[in-house]
């Protein structure tokens, strides 16, 4: 970080106070810090940021530019280069303010009252190799304005008290001071952020937070929404969104789907003629990898124009996509984006491996039938002899029939059962009845 000297002592507040007067008082560490490190940097004599300066301001005034010029940002000491130039070549705006940082710059101009002499003045010899390159850089003229402004800044740094010249990371009683005195004048700018002191009731604080000591957050209320009693839950309304849908397609059957019956078609079962049944996968206009799908079946022994040395010769083209139970080939192809192209590509399949077929070249009658890609399922039938006979069955009948002849002669002559209805009509009848005479 490079800084520069003030022009005065009064500055120096200023500039370790840029923080907004808003800002709350428990930035003055941040403030007192940041003090602290630019009256560290400034007791330091940046003479390479000043030579580099005074360049700049040289380069400034051989290199003069439009107003069409770049903007460039205030701060960088790197000196700036178009991209439509050389790059032997720089130009610098003038305007703005440019102008105003350009003018504290100026080596030219003493400040008022003269440049002020320190007991020890500042030669080429207190200046490091990197700092002297840099000073040779400048003008004659330039050099000596330059010296006797470090110099000036120099005795205005011994007239306050300050010692530029010892270790900048050392404890100075003056600095502390000045440094307590910008956090006074920063304190006086902001409000202090302090709880009010003011005590609750205790029961409105909360049960898990009785034990608890005084605590400055649990003085002031919460300012969170009183809870509406009569709004629902999240899973209530998780209901309600599912009782919407329903409905929704509810509407939809009773009203969208019969305007579709205008559209129906009659079914037509496939013929002869279309021995190839395609399958396709939809998932209702979602976007599914597998959406691309084709699957292709047929029977061998439905092609037509297919003798049966050519069917046989056929299945061994098709190899393991022969099923031998169901005597159905099937093949499926997802190599395309879009279904149709699959569906091309599988038919395109198909006529290549008929025509290979119904070739007479090569009839492949040497090579046997590989039919051990398929694994028979083992159907398991029920034994003929544990089925129950006719006569068997007829048995079973009858003994059932008495069985229940014999239980309902047994609840006729058990008590019947109580029919509390019965019982109470009864007794509503009888209460309006009118009560016999006494002799």
């Amino acid at each position: 970080m490079r800084m520069r000297f003030w022009g005065n002592l009064s500055e120096a507040p200023q500039c370790a106070g840029l923080q907004d007067p808003k800002t709350p008082a428990t930035m003055a560490t941040t403030a007192r810090h940041l003090c602290r490190s630019l009256f560290q940097v400034s007791r330091q004599i940046p003479v390479k940021r000043k030579c580099q300066a005074a360049q700049s301001q040289l380069f400034t005034r051989r290199h003069r530019v439009t107003s069409t010029s770049t903007q460039f940002r205030q701060l960088s000491t790197t000196l700036p280069r178009r991209a439509d130039k050389d790059r032997r070549i720089s130009a610098f705006d003038q305007d703005g303010d440019g102008e105003e940082d350009d003018e504290g710059l100026d080596l030219s101009r003493p400040p008022e009252g003269g440049y002020k002499i320190p007991s020890t003045p500042i030669t080429l010899a207190d200046l490091d190799p990197d700092e002297l390159a840099d000073f040779q850089m400048l003008s004659p003229k330039d050099q000596e304005s330059y010296l006797a402004l470090q110099n000036h800044y120099a005795a205005e740094f011994e007239e306050a008290g300050i010692n530029f010249n010892a270790d900048p990371n050392a404890q100075d009683p003056l600095m502390e001071k000045l440094v307590d005195s910008v956090d006074r004048e920063i304190g006086k700018e902001v409000e202090p952020l302090d709880f009010p002191d003011v005590p609750l009731k205790g029961n409105e604080v909360g049960f898990w937070a009785l034990d608890e000591e005084d605590d400055e957050f649990t003085q002031v209320e919460d300012g969170d929404e009183e809870w509406d009693e009569s709004a629902i839950s999240s899973v209530a309304h998780n209901e309600l969104d599912l009782h919407r849908e329903v409905r929704e397609y509810t509407r939809v059957i009773a009203w969208d789907m019969p305007l579709l019956q205008q559209f129906a078609k009659p079914f037509t079962p496939p013929t002869e003629a279309t021995p190839l049944r395609f399958r396709y996968t939809t998932y209702m206009g979602e976007y599914h990898p597998a959406a691309r799908k084709v699957v292709v079946q047929f029977c061998s022994k439905d092609l037509p124009n297919l003798t049966e040395k050519q069917r046989i010769k056929l299945l061994k083209l098709v190899g393991p996509r022969y099923n031998p139970d169901t005597d159905v080939i099937k093949m499926s192809c997802e190599t395309f984006e879009a279904p149709a192209q699959n569906k091309r590509y599988l038919g395109d399949l198909v006529k290549k491996v008929l025509d290979e077929a119904r070739n007479g070249k090569d009839t492949f009658e040497d090579i046997p039938l590989d039919l051990r890609h398929h694994k028979p399922q083992k159907k398991i039938e029920f034994p003929e002899n544990w089925k129950l006979k006719p006569s068997r069955v007829k048995e079973l009948l009858i003994a059932r029939q008495e069985q229940k002849l014999l239980g309902e002669g047994q609840t006729a002559q058990q008590s019947p059962v109580l029919d509390g209805k019965e019982l109470v009509h009864e007794y509503v009848r009888a209460l309006g009845r009118p009560a016999p005479l006494r002799p």
